[in-house]
C-alpha cells in the first residue's frame, strides 16, 4: 500500500495531537481503509515526545503481549529502574544489558501475571514523556487485553495511551469503550471515530497524484462513487492510475470505473473471505445483484433459508461490506467492492447466480427490464437479453432518459446473432435517442452497419438514414457529410411525409453547406407542407422549432415571432407527448440562444438559455445543457466579464463528457483562444484557432491519434468565421494584412454565394486588411455587398460590423470627419449590447485617425480617446491590445505606467529591457515576445542581449520570474 498526503482529517490531527498529552487516554475508531494508522503518525514529530507504536497481529493463534513487544522492542531504556522491570528480561531479551535482575520466580502464574503488568507499567512509566500507540486492538491478545485492562485505571502520570480499532471487527467480549469508563478521576479521556472523506478531500488527493492530469471535482466526485470516500481505496486507486506503463501519454482523468490495482482487489478480497460462509454467499449475492435489494431477495439468490439468511445478513452488515439503502434494502458498500467481488467469482457460479437473480426479478409486479437485460446477458441467455434491453430502452425514452436509452441500445446492438430486422429497429431506436446525447460516434457507426444490410425497403432505409444524417449534423459536426444522407432520405421517404418532414427541415437550417438561403427556404416549405400531410403535431413542432432556427440564423425579426412547442408546467405528468414538447422547446430555446449570441441580442439570448436550461438537465439532454453551458461563458465574453473566464473555459473544455461533442468544444476553444490572445498569449491562441481552422501547413494538434477514417469536424459558419476573424487580427499585428485577407477570404466566398451576411460579423479585420493589402477597390465592393445583404435584417453585430467598415474606407480615404462619425456610432452600438471589448477597440481606431488629421489638428483629441481605450483594455485584462496601445501613445510622445502586478526585472535595467527580461523568464520566445507587446523580433533579441549583459547573465534560462 502506498502513502499520500493526509487531507480531510485536519479537525481529527488537531484533536489527536491535543489528546496526547500525558494522563490521557483516546480511543481512536474507524472501518477497515479510513486511514487511522495514517492519522497517527502525525504524532512521531511531537516534540520532547517518545512515540511508541505497536501493532497487534491478526491471526488465530494469541502472541501474548504482541502490541507492546513491538512497542518497546527499540525504546530508549533508561538506566535506574525499579527492580520489578527485571520480569520483562524473557519478553524484551533485546534489552538484558538495560534491565535489573531477573527477580525470583512467581510462586503461581497469577502472581507472575500481576508482576508482569506491573513491571510494564514502571517502565511505561520511566519512558515518559511518552506515547503509547497500539493499532488495532480489535485484534489484542488475550494477555494485551488484561494488561489494557490493569493499566488503564493506573494510567502513569508520564504516558499517553492512544487505542486503534475497528467497530466491526471488535469482538463483543472486549469492549473496548469500556476502557475509558475505567480512568481515574483527573485523567482525561478522548474518543475519535474516523468517517469517509468527501469529494473536495478526494480532490486535493487527485491534485497531489495526478499533478499533470489537472483532476476536477467532477473527477473527484466519480472517485468517490467508486471508493465511497475510502481513502486507503482513493489512494490505491489514483497511485495505479500513475503507474508507468506503455502509454508515455500526460497523466489520466479519473474514469467512472477505474481500474483495480491488485494490491486494493486482494484486501478487499481478503476481508470478503474472513466472513463465515453464510456471510460471504450474502455478499456475493448482493454484488451479483449489484443494486439495492429486499433482503428475501439477498437469501433467495444465496440460497439461504431465512433464518440463516436473517444471522449471515447480520453479520455482513457489521462487517461494512453490506450497508443498507433505504429501510428495506440493502447493497455493497461501494461499486468498487461490487465489481471485485463480481469479477473474483468463478465463472459458472457467477452465471448460475445471474440465472437466479433473473428469474427472482422477472417475478416483480413491476419488472426492471434494465437489470434483467444486465442479468440475462450475464447468464448467457441472448434472446432474453435483447428482449429486456429493447423493453427497458422503451421505457427510458417514455420517461425523457434517452441517454439511459442511448446505453441500453447500444449495447443490445453489439450481439453479433441479431436478425436484420431485430438489428434494424433498434438502430432506429437508437438514432432517435442519440439525438440529444453526448457521444454519437458509435452510434453513427452502427447506423451505418445497419444501412449496409441488404434488402432494406426504401421507407426503411430512408428512416436510417434521416437519423444517420442527424447525427452526423448535429453531434459530429460533419455538415456535408450529413447533407448528402439528408437529401436521400427526403427522397427515399416519399411515403412517410412525417418522416420526410424532419428531414426537410433539418436541410432548411443554414450550415456550411454551399447552399443558397433561397435554397433554405425552399427547403423549409416542403416540410411545413409534409408536416401538413402528416398530421402529426410532434412532427410540426419539431418543423415549427427549426423554421424559427432559420429565420434566426439569417437574421429575419420574424424569428422571435415563430411560436414554439408550449413546454406545459413541471407538474405535468411525463408522458411521450409532454416530453416530445418539452425537448422541442429546449432544443427551439438553445438554437434561438445561439442565434441571438452570433447576431448580438444579448438580453434575448438569456432568456432563451433560461428556457433551455429550466427544460433540460445533464442526463436527460446532456447535448442542449453542455451547450447552454457554453452560450452563457460565451456571452460572459462579450460583455466583458472575464475574471477567471479562462480557467471557467478550461474546466468546462477539459471535462470528459464533451470528448465527443465537437461543436461545444470548438467553442469552447474559440473562447480559450480569444481570451488567450487578448491577454498576451498569441502562441496558444495561434495553437487552439489552428485545431479549429486549420491551415495548410498545420496540422491540428489531437488529429494525427484520432481516426483516419473519420472526416475532421466541419463546425459552423459563425464558429469558423470566428476563428478565422482572430487569426486575422494575428496577421495583422504581425504587419502581413495579405495573409490576414486570406484567413477569412473562403468565408466571404462562402457568405455570399449563401447569401447569409450575417454570419459575417467576426470577418471584420480579415476584411479590412484589404485595405493595407492596397485592395481598396475589392473592400469598397465588399462592402457595397454587406451593406446590401443586412438591408431588412435584425443582426446588431453585423449591422456594427459595417459601420467599422465604412469607417475603415472613410478612413481611408482621407474622410476623417466621415469616419469619427461611423466610429462614434459603433462604439454606441457596442456598448448598447453590451460589447466594451470592441468598443475599446473602436475608440483605438478613432484615436488613429485623430492623430491622421492633417498638422497635428487631432493629436490632444487621439490621445485622449488612446487614454480612455488603455483604460478599458487595462481594465478587461487584454494586456496585449494594452501593450500596442502603450507603444502608440509613446510614439507620441505619452509615456505610461506598466501594467500593475509586473514589476521590472531589476533596477538596473530600461523599462522596456525589464519588461522583456521578465517575459522570457516566464517561458516566452523572442517571436511571441515581439506579437505581444508589438516589436520587431530583432528588436527583442537586441533587447534580450542588453538585460543579460547588465545581469551577468549566460543564458536567458538563468533568469527568474518577478514575484507575483
Amino acid at each position: 500500500m502506498c502513502s499520500s498526503p493526509l487531507v480531510g482529517r485536519e479537525r481529527e490531527r488537531r484533536l489527536l495531537r491535543t489528546a496526547a498529552t500525558p494522563g490521557t487516554v483516546t480511543l481512536l475508531a474507524g472501518a477497515a481503509g479510513t486511514g487511522k494508522t495514517r492519522l497517527v503518525r502525525e504524532l512521531h514529530d511531537l516534540p520532547g515526545t517518545t512515540v511508541l507504536t505497536g501493532h497487534c497481529p491478526p491471526g488465530a493463534e494469541p502472541f501474548p503481549f504482541a502490541p507492546l513487544i513491538e512497542a518497546l522492542r527499540r525504546a530508549p531504556i533508561p538506566g535506574g529502574l525499579n527492580p520489578l522491570c527485571g520480569a520483562l528480561r524473557t519478553l524484551l531479551p533485546e534489552h538484558a544489558d538495560r534491565l535489573p535482575p531477573a527477580p525470583e520466580p512467581a510462586s503461581d502464574p497469577a502472581s507472575g501475571h500481576h508482576r508482569l503488568y506491573r513491571a510494564l507499567t514502571e517502565l511505561l512509566d520511566a519512558l515518559g514523556p511518552a506515547v503509547l500507540v497500539l493499532e488495532d486492538v480489535h485484534w489484542a491478545d488475550p494477555a494485551t487485553r488484561d494488561l489494557l485492562a490493569y493499566l488503564t485505571p493506573r494510567l502513569p502520570a508520564h504516558l499517553a495511551l492512544i487505542l486503534t480499532y475497528r467497530p466491526e471487527d471488535l469482538p463483543r467480549s472486549f469492549p473496548v469503550a469500556a476502557l475509558a469508563a475505567r480512568t481515574p478521576p483527573g485523567t482525561g479521556h478522548h474518543e475519535l471515530t474516523l468517517g469517509p472523506l468527501t469529494p473536495r478531500d478526494l480532490l486535493a488527493l487527485a491534485e497531489h497524484a495526478l499533478p499533470g492530469g489537472a483532476p476536477t471535482l467532477e473527477d473527484a466526485r466519480r472517485l468517490h462513487t467508486w471508493t465511497g470516500g475510502l481513502p486507503l481505496a482513493a489512494v490505491e486507486t489514483l497511485h495505479h492510475l500513475t503507474a508507468p506503463g506503455e502509454d508515455t501519454a500526460p497523466a489520466p482523468r479519473i474514469p467512472d470505473r477505474p481500474p483495480v490495482p491488485p494490491s486494493l482487489r486482494d484486501w478487499l478480497l481478503d476481508r470478503l473471505h474472513a466472513l463465515d460462509g453464510d456471510a460471504r454467499r450474502l455478499v456475493r449475492a448482493a454484488c451479483v445483484l449489484d443494486g439495492p435489494a429486499t433482503e428475501p431477495l439477498l437469501a433467495h439468490v444465496a440460497e439461504l433459508t431465512p433464518a440463516r439468511a436473517d444471522k449471515a445478513l447480520s453479520r455482513a452488515c457489521r462487517s461494512g461490506l453490506l450497508t443498507p439503502t433505504a429501510p428495506a434494502t440493502l447493497a455493497p458498500a461501494t461499486p468498487l467492492l461490487a465489481h471485485v467481488c463480481h469479477t473474483s467469482l468463478p465463472h459458472g457460479k457467477r452465471r448460475r447466480l445471474h440465472r437466479v437473480a433473473l428469474a427472482a426479478l422477472a417475478l416483480s409486479a413491476e419488472p426492471p427490464h434494465d437489470r434483467l437485460a444486465h442479468h440475462a446477458r450475464e447468464a448467457g441467455l441472448l434472446d432474453e437479453w435483447t428482449d429486456h434491453a429493447e423493453r427497458a430502452a422503451d421505457q427510458a425514452l417514455e420517461q425523457g432518459e434517452d441517454s439511459a436509452a442511448v446505453v441500453l441500445l447500444r449495447d443490445a446492438l453489439t450481439r453479433p446473432d441479431l436478425t436484420s430486422r431485430r438489428r434494424r429497429d433498434l438502430a432506429l431506436k437508437l438514432g432517435r435517442a442519440a439525438l440529444t446525447g453526448i457521444s454519437a460516434e458509435h452510434t453513427i457507426a452502427q447506423l451505418r452497419d445497419v444501412l449496409a444490410t441488404p434488402g432494406l425497403p426504401a421507407t426503411e432505409r430512408g428512416e436510417l438514414r434521416m437519423e444517420l444524417g442527424l447525427l452526423l449534423l448535429n453531434q459530429a459536426a460533419q455538415n456535408r457529410t450529413a447533407r448528402g444522407e439528408l437529401v436521400r432520405a427526403a427522397s427515399e421517404l416519399a411515403e412517410r411525409p412525417d418522416l420526410a418532414a424532419r428531414a426537410m427541415c433539418a436541410l432548411a437550417v443554414p450550415r456550411s453547406t454551399p447552399d443558397s438561403v433561397d435554397t433554405h427556404r425552399r427547403w423549409m416549405e416542403q416540410a411545413l407542407a409534409a408536416a401538413h400531410r402528416s398530421h402529426d403535431t410532434t412532427v410540426a413542432h419539431t418543423v415549427a422549432v427549426n423554421h424559427a432556427t432559420l429565420l434566426a440564423q439569417i437574421g429575419d425579426p420574424a424569428a422571435w415571432k415563430v411560436e414554439l412547442p408550449a413546454p406545459g408546467t413541471h407538474h405535468d405528468p411525463p408522458t411521450p407527448d409532454s416530453l416530445a414538447r418539452r425537448r422541442e422547446f429546449s432544443r427551439g430555446s438553445l438554437n434561438l440562444a445561439d442565434a441571438a449570441v452570433m447576431l448580438g441580442h444579448y438580453d434575448r439570448a438569456d432568456g432563451h438559455l433560461d428556457d433551455a436550461a429550466a427544460w433540460s438537465g445533464p442526463d436527460d439532454a446532456p447535448y442542449i445543457h453542455e451547450s447552454v453551458r457554453a452560450l452563457r461563458l460565451t456571452l460572459d465574453w462579450a460583455r466583458g466579464r472575464w475574471q477567471g473566464l479562462a480557467e471557467e473555459v478550461d474546466r468546462h473544455r477539459e471535462s470528459p463528457r464533451l470528448a465527443h461533442l465537437h461543436s461545444v468544444t470548438a467553442e469552447l476553444g474559440l473562447l480559450r483562444a480569444a481570451l488567450a490572445l487578448a491577454q498576451g498569449d498569441p502562441g496558444l491562441a495561434r495553437t487552439l484557432l489552428v485545431r479549429i481552422r486549420p491551415e495548410p501547413r498545420d496540422t491540428p494538434d489531437g488529429l494525427a491519434e484520432a481516426d483516419p477514417q473519420a472526416p475532421p469536424p466541419d463546425y459552423t459558419v459563425p464558429v469558423r468565421a470566428f476563428a478565422a476573424g482572430l487569426l486575422a487580427r494575428v496577421a495583422t499585428a504581425q504587419g502581413d494584412p495579405a495573409r490576414a485577407w486570406e484567413h477569412v477570404e473562403d468565408l466571404v466566398s462562402l457568405i455570399a454565394a449563401k447569401g447569409i451576411w450575417v454570419w459575417a460579423a467576426d470577418l471584420l479585420p480579415g476584411m479590412e486588411a484589404l485595405l493595407e493589402c492596397g485592395r481598396g477597390a475589392i473592400a469598397r465592393d465588399l462592402c457595397t455587398r454587406l451593406r446590401a445583404g443586412l438591408r431588412d435584417t435584425d443582426a446588431p453585430a453585423a449591422a456594427t460590423s459595417l459601420l467599422r467598415f465604412e469607417a475603415a474606407l472613410a478612413r481611408h480615404g482621407g474622410r476623417h470627419d466621415r469616419a469619427l462619425l461611423l466610429y462614434a456610432e459603433a462604439e454606441d452600438a457596442y456598448r448598447a449590447m453590451p460589447r466594451p471589448y470592441d468598443a475599446a477597440q473602436v475608440r483605438e481606431a478613432s484615436a488613429r485617425v485623430h492623430f491622421a488629421c492633417p498638422r497635428g489638428e487631432g493629436t490632444e483629441l487621439g490621445v485622449t480617446a488612446l487614454r480612455a481605450a488603455l483604460e478599458e483594455y487595462t481594465g478587461l485584462g487584454a494586456t496585449w491590445d494594452a501593450a500596442r496601445v502603450r507603444r502608440l501613445l509613446r510614439s507620441h510622445g505619452v509615456t505610461t505606467a506598466t501594467a500593475a502586478g509586473r514589476p521590472h526585472h531589476d533596477r538596473r535595467l530600461s523599462p522596456r529591457e525589464g519588461e522583456i527580461a521578465d517575459l522570457a523568464a516566464r517561458g516566452h520566445t523572442n517571436r511571441e515576445i515581439a506579437a505581444l507587446l508589438h516589436l520587431s523580433p530583432r528588436t527583442v533579441e537586441t533587447h534580450v542581449a542588453n538585460a543579460l549583459s547588465k545581469l551577468g547573465l549566460r543564458s536567458r534560462r538563468d533568469l527568474t520570474p518577478p514575484p507575483g
